[in-house]
């Protein structure tokens, strides 16, 4: 098999690890799928390769995403349409992992199996209980207030799921969440800086990205929500 045969293989065994979890493979067999029963939040794993790959390495980058139909919808409303990005929440599978880096796993030869089954006993242990709290967004929402996205002891702390929280009316678990962020965020001082620069704006543009979640600020701040107690 060429590079792009192997991994390709890889993902169909994946998918076939992960079948009774109720995931469906995309076409391609490079993403798998699921919803909840309302059909709003979509969990996803989907696997990155290289243009690198050669005959004896070939990558596999899994990621898994969480997005909502209602968030993108109520983003579009608070921005003259202009700005939707349906995600609740990202990260790449080796962050929220022991591993604790941007995890690859070499899937060609004699090693695919044991880097398959590898990636399957990960993707169950670290990815598939966060899909499961967000089965239930009565139980997602308190938790993020308390622990943010810290799901584990691996996991960083992001502040992506505040746009779901505010999205859904639940103004107090998302200051609660804000706040939580603000604590021990190693971004604090770029948060609080374009924070109280908001305050002398005349239009709030989401589209502009002064830094990676600065569009969450934008929607705190938007919301009222604070930075203090």
């Amino acid at each position: 098999m060429n590079p792009r045969e192997t991994f390709l293989a890889a993902c169909s065994q994946i998918s076939d690890g992960l079948a009774g979890f109720g995931f469906k493979a995309s076409k391609n067999g490079q993403s798998l799928k699921k919803t909840t029963i309302d059909k709003d939040i979509t969990f996803e794993i989907f696997f990155q390769s290289s243009s690198l790959n050669s005959t004896g390495f070939v990558k596999l980058l899994p990621h898994l995403l969480i997005s909502s139909k209602r968030l993108k919808k109520w983003l579009m409303e608070q921005n003259d349409g202009e700005y939707g990005n349906a995600m609740i929440y990202g990260e790449q599978l080796g962050y929220i992992t022991h591993f604790k880096e941007w995890k690859s796993w070499n899937v060609s030869g004699n090693i695919q199996e044991t880097a398959v089954a590898e990636i399957i006993d990960t993707i169950k242990t670290y990815a598939l209980p966060i899909f499961d709290l967000f089965e239930n967004t009565e139980k997602a929402i308190p938790f993020l207030a308390r622990n943010g996205t810290k799901f584990n002891p691996y996991a960083h702390k992001h502040l992506s799921p505040l746009a779901f929280m505010l999205c859904l009316g639940k103004a107090e678990a998302a200051q609660e969440f804000f706040l939580n962020y603000l604590a021990d965020s190693r971004g604090k001082g770029l948060v609080l800086n374009l924070y109280k620069a908001l305050a002398g704006e005349e239009q709030i543009n989401l589209m502009h990205a002064e830094f990676a979640e600065s569009v969450y600020v934008k929607l705190a701040f938007l919301n009222g929500l604070k930075i203090s107690k």
